[in-house]
């Protein structure tokens, strides 16, 4: 059966306005960037492009420090949650035990929580063990937030996996260990690519467990810094559009290097049979 073309036309046309509709805000926040301040809040393109929000920034703001904070944080958090989920998601869909559904459920009812009212339970049990204003304290607050996702991400990839595999790498010699970093990982990359992009997104746009745990200045995230920005310096809102700029492109950066996985693993069981 042929699809129409007025059909087709409207489909076209309603991607396209999708398409628009959301890269707006980015272009927009892009040139806003550019422009002199004293343009900012004009609706019009700029008379001419400067870098001179960006210069005031740098020179105002520790956001080298912010920016290399939110790195290691997301970093280590996604390295962490991918190795300790991959491992958890691996054991339920290989085994199955009493407590399997009731932990399945647990899970996602883990992430359906919304991160600030992890906050206030995680800041007393880190106070108790001192790992309050410090680094691996809020890795693993991050990783908290982020474990759930993870886990449900790569069940389903770990249970479209044919068994046979595993029981061929036991039979020749590997143990579970070696059977899962050997034969089934490379299976599933495109599941780690999914888990470890939206696990990265998860911590890079934390705002709240890291306002929290970590109110130090050494401290502080893009997120928290740039709402410092608009809080302690009053609304400059070429200086935030120009952090927010420097803010968003790790993440473009990062969508664009893992696209090819991320699509493998956004269809993958799309069509069977």
């Amino acid at each position: 059966m042929k699809t129409r073309p007025s059909i087709m036309a409207l489909s076209y046309a309603i991607v396209i306005l999708a398409t628009i509709l959301f890269l707006f805000p980015i272009v927009w926040l892009f040139i806003t960037s550019l422009k002199p301040p004293a343009e900012v809040l004009t609706v019009a393109l700029p008379s001419r492009l400067t870098l001179e929000n960006y210069q005031t920034v740098l020179e105002t703001f520790p956001v080298g420090q912010y920016f290399l904070n939110s790195v290691l944080i997301a970093l280590g958090s996604t390295l962490v949650s991918l190795t300790t989920g991959s491992l958890a998601a691996y054991g339920l869909s290989q085994y199955r035990f009493r407590a399997r559904q009731p932990l399945l459920l647990m899970t996602l009812l883990m992430r359906l929580l919304p991160g600030v009212a992890l906050g206030i339970p995680l800041f007393y049990l880190f106070s108790s063990v001192r790992l309050t204003n410090t680094m691996p304290g809020l890795i693993l607050a991050h990783t908290a937030i982020q474990l759930p996702l993870v886990i449900w991400i790569m069940l389903g990839f770990f249970e479209d996996t044919p068994a046979e595999l595993a029981q061929a790498g036991l039979v020749d010699g590997c143990n579970r260990f070696s059977v899962i970093y050997r034969i089934i990982l490379p299976i599933v990359t495109p599941g780690l690519a999914v888990g470890a992009i939206f696990s990265y997104l998860l911590s890079w746009n934390n705002l709240d467990l890291s306002l929290i745990l970590a109110p130090t200045p050494r401290l502080v995230t893009m997120p928290v810094g740039i709402s410092n920005m608009n809080l302690v310096y009053g609304v400059r809102w070429d200086l935030m559009a120009s952090a927010a700029v420097m803010y968003i492109i790790p993440t473009i950066i990062l969508a664009l290097l893992l696209q090819r996985y991320i699509v493998q693993g956004l269809t993958l069981g799309a069509v069977k049979g």
